[in-house]
């Protein structure tokens, strides 16, 4: 094949934007010293991979949306039920799964598992470019899987990858990492933004056109996000990042896209000595982090796609000693509470603002929802007044800027996983109130108004 032609153009590795020259400032992500040389590659005649028996290639021609045949999603089960649940029931066939994730969380761990089991479905291959095939043989054994149908290769080089897979017919894939890969005809190290970007459009190419079923691992920057550029996420159709909790034994699988399934959805798994395991009753685990019971403690229900999740919300508001009070939130959106106290300070009459506060979920979650007003409310006024709740209490509900108490989705579940789990107080929003809910040896405290949640703690302490 000829040398490819390139051309050279700047593209920021934060937002993917691209420049004709470079410049030291992103005008799209306001990032600085992210701009960097990308040299995109122009082959006319270049096929993604050969077309093998047994693979159907996508059809170029135009066809009405209206006539195209109804095909449902076929779906793999990972042998996962939390990495199952985040995929959405499964993962697709034919589709790129991105997973990312710092050093050590077990992205490599969680998908020789993974594979071990889609291998006794169909042909399956592990690609490493960072890893021996003894550290890989290694880690499989240590965790005691069926490794008989797992075909291993350990270089960068995407379009033999691409081939063998092909011709071996090979309809699972896994490639570790996509910072390893490389097209031949590019030249620059792998790494690279233009490599990284070339090889993944090119996985997701052959992945399309020829049914393999595709996880990509991706590094991890420091402040959380994928490696390389913006548009590395473009491509799959899943974007996953598994992440350790304050306790390193936990693990957390969230969906920042997914094309096929919710981006709501979170999955708990547990690192132990034969890989990670399913953990089926995470609140649990969230509430056993914060079991002390002290003022500005409160548990709060969090739904989390389909899932109802238990944590503990804390709070300490303290005298402060300096000109400018102190804020520090952990977990919940600064924002909120900048609100919550003017309306403390509006429809309650309750002014902290000049105090010094802190806002902690405790376990490390983040949560997005607006269902945390009411227990972040309830957390302050605790440990502001220097009064204690039961630890059997929970909270959940939206407060407005009118000092109204509004209802938040999945009401009911929420009360159920607080009963489920041992809870005897829940406070609700008024509409989110279920009367036959009481039965179950728990008691629901409605409440309309932000102004009656003084009248709480004679109830809940």
């Amino acid at each position: 094949m000829a040398k490819a032609k390139t051309k050279i153009s700047y593209v920021c590795s934060e937002c993917g934007t691209d420049y004709p020259r470079w410049q030291g400032n992103c005008g799209a992500c306001k990032a600085w010293n992210t701009i960097v040389e990308f040299k995109e590659a122009k082959v006319a005649t270049q096929r993604t991979a050969q077309t093998s028996a047994g693979y159907s290639v996508q059809d170029t021609e135009i066809e009405k949306l209206s006539e195209v045949s109804d095909q449902q999603l076929h779906r793999y089960k990972t042998g996962s039920s939390e990495f199952d649940r985040v995929l959405g029931e499964g993962i697709v066939h034919g589709s790129v799964v991105l997973l990312s994730g710092s050093p050590g969380a077990g992205k490599s761990t969680l998908l020789i598992d993974v594979l071990s089991r889609l291998s006794q479905i169909a042909p399956a291959l592990y690609v490493s470019g960072e890893e021996s095939k003894n550290q890989i043989k290694d880690r499989g054994d240590r965790l005691k899987l069926d490794l008989s149908k797992i075909d291993i290769m350990t270089t960068g080089d995407i379009e033999r990858i691409c081939q063998v897979a092909l011709d071996r017919g090979h309809k699972f894939l896994v490639i570790d990492s996509i910072q390893t890969m490389f097209l031949t005809g590019i030249d620059s190290s792998p790494g690279n933004v233009t490599q990284v970007k070339e090889s993944a459009a090119y996985l997701n190419r052959a992945s399309k056109e020829h049914g393999i079923t595709t996880i990509i691992i991706v590094h991890e920057t420091k402040d959380g996000s994928i490696s390389g550029p913006q548009t590395l996420s473009h491509i799959g159709d899943a974007t996953l990042r598994i992440a350790r909790e304050s306790d390193s034994k936990y693990r957390t699988i969230r969906a920042d896209k997914n094309r096929f399934g919710s981006a709501e959805e979170i999955g708990t798994l547990a690192m132990m000595a034969d890989g990670l395991k399913d953990v089926t009753n995470p609140s649990a685990i969230f509430l056993e982090h914060g079991s002390v019971e002290a003022s500005g403690n409160i548990a709060y229900a969090s739904a989390e796609g389909r899932r109802t999740l238990l944590v503990n919300l804390q709070s300490l508001v303290d005298v402060s000693n300096g000109e400018s009070p102190q804020r520090g939130v952990v977990g919940v959106d600064y924002k909120r509470l900048s609100m919550l106290l003017a309306v403390m300070r509006k429809r309650m009459s309750v002014s902290i603002g000049d105090n010094d506060i802190y806002i902690n979920v405790v376990g490390g979650l983040k949560l997005n929802e607006t269902g945390t007003d009411v227990p972040m409310l309830l957390a302050m006024l605790s440990s502001f007044r220097d009064k204690i709740l039961s630890s059997k209490t929970l909270a959940f509900g939206e407060v407005g800027l009118s000092g109204e108490v509004r209802p938040v989705p999945m009401g009911q579940e929420r009360i159920k996983e607080a009963i489920r789990n041992g809870f005897e107080i829940v406070i609700v929003p008024k509409k989110n109130y279920h009367k036959s809910l009481e039965t179950q040896g728990v008691k629901l405290i409605p409440i309309s108004q932000v102004s009656e949640l003084e009248n709480v703690f004679d109830l809940a302490t």
